[in-house]
């Protein structure tokens, strides 16, 4: 009987509630209050938490975007907006210390990568220029030691220097065209473009080399004219060596480059055969240099000797308008002075004798000492005698 009264009095219950609230799914405006509501206990939640460490200068939490903390600000709350109170200078200070940290840590490592990219490319730079050292015509790193060979040449200053340098880079294209000969034996195997290569570059710098060197040799005593012509025959034999082991089309051009030493040693002894003439160039240049002159050599004449004597002006004996009479005495003084006669003024033309100087014996010394002289002073009062003195 009991357990029939408790379920019917359930089953009146639950008849109860369905009456007063249908169970029915929320609407869309019910779910998003909802939603707000838990999402606004949980962050009031949290903050509550954090409250201790925000005390000791902590930094907060920053809120999710697309999700606001602050009262009044979702709907469905009925809380009164507050405005947000200052914030701590401390909690600044740390994110402003924070933010200059995290800038110079990639300051730090962008100058970290760029010191080795720039040991990188040095490396690399360095390892191309030393293994093309013995790159021939040809080659993959035949540009790059052309290059340097340039850029040593920039970096040279002296003019003297420089045509020294185009020399030398002139003569290691001998040796590149000599170890090609070496490399391939038979000239029908042999790489023409890479002779050819070597050959014209050859020419290039022999021709400015030639050119700076007579420019300075025509302007100074020419000893660098003897240098020439001494490297201009040592290349020319070299080429003469190497010459049947070149293709058909590298030893046809080998003929004009011999020519072309040819031309520079005979330039060469002709300007130094004029280095002594007062004109040595003609005024005109060529490829090479300077063309001698082609007038009659005329040495300069020597200069004078600083030890010359001056011209003597010849003095005339007899002068018309003038007479020639007898010497002019000298006159003499009382014998009171002993100033000396004077000598007569000489007159153009004529013949004055000078007589000569009279000496008088000093006088006999006395033995007997000479008594001083007598001075007598007027008396001083009349009727006084006088004094002497003496």
């Amino acid at each position: 009987m009991d357990s029939e009264s408790t379920d019917e009095h359930d089953r009146t219950v639950v008849r109860a509630l369905r009456s007063l609230a249908p169970l029915t799914a929320p609407t869309g405006e019910e779910r998003r209050r909802i939603r707000d509501r838990v999402l606004l206990a949980l962050d009031d939640d949290s903050s509550t938490r954090q409250a201790p460490q925000a005390a000791v200068g902590d930094r907060p939490d920053k809120p999710r975007p697309g999700r606001s903390t602050r009262a009044g600000d979702r709907p469905g709350d009925t809380r009164p907006a507050t405005r947000p109170g200052p914030s701590d200078p401390r909690s600044e200070a740390t994110g402003r210390a924070s933010r200059r940290a995290a800038l110079s840590g990639v300051r730090g490592r962008f100058a970290v990568a760029a010191v080795a990219v720039l040991a990188l490319v040095g490396s690399l730079a360095g390892m191309s220029l030393l293994l093309a050292r013995d790159a021939l015509p040809g080659d993959a790193l035949y540009g790059v030691k052309r290059s340097a060979e340039a850029a040593t040449l920039g970096l040279t200053f002296s003019d003297e220097s420089k045509a020294l340098k185009h020399l030398e880079f002139a003569a290691a294209r001998v040796s590149e065209i000599e170890t090609l000969a070496r490399r391939y034996p038979d000239p029908d195997d042999a790489p023409v473009g890479a002779y050819l290569t070597a050959l014209t570059d050859f020419e290039t710098d022999a021709t400015a080399g030639s050119r700076q060197l007579i420019a300075l040799a025509t302007s100074t005593d020419g000893k660098l004219l003897g240098s020439l012509r001494d490297w201009s025959t040592q290349q020319a034999a070299r080429l003469r060596d190497v010459v049947p082991h070149l293709p058909g089309a590298a030893r046809n051009r080998e003929i004009a480059t011999h020519a072309l030493l040819d031309k520079i040693t005979a330039r060469a002894e002709a300007l130094t055969a004029r280095m002594d003439c007062f004109q040595i160039t003609s005024g005109s240049y060529d490829d090479i240099g300077a063309l001698p002159a082609t007038s009659a050599c005329e040495r300069p004449s020597p200069a004078p000797t600083t030890g010359a004597t001056a011209p003597t002006v010849p003095v005339p004996t007899d002068s018309p308008g003038l007479p020639t009479g007898p010497e002019t005495p000298s006159a003499t003084l009382p014998p009171a002075s002993p100033t000396p006669s004077l000598p007569p003024v000489p007159v153009p033309g004529a013949t004055v004798s000078v007589p000569a100087p009279v000496t008088s014996a000093p006088p006999p010394a006395s033995s007997t000492p000479e008594s001083p002289p007598l001075i007598e002073l007027p008396p001083l009062l009349p009727g006084l005698p006088g004094l002497s003195i003496g």
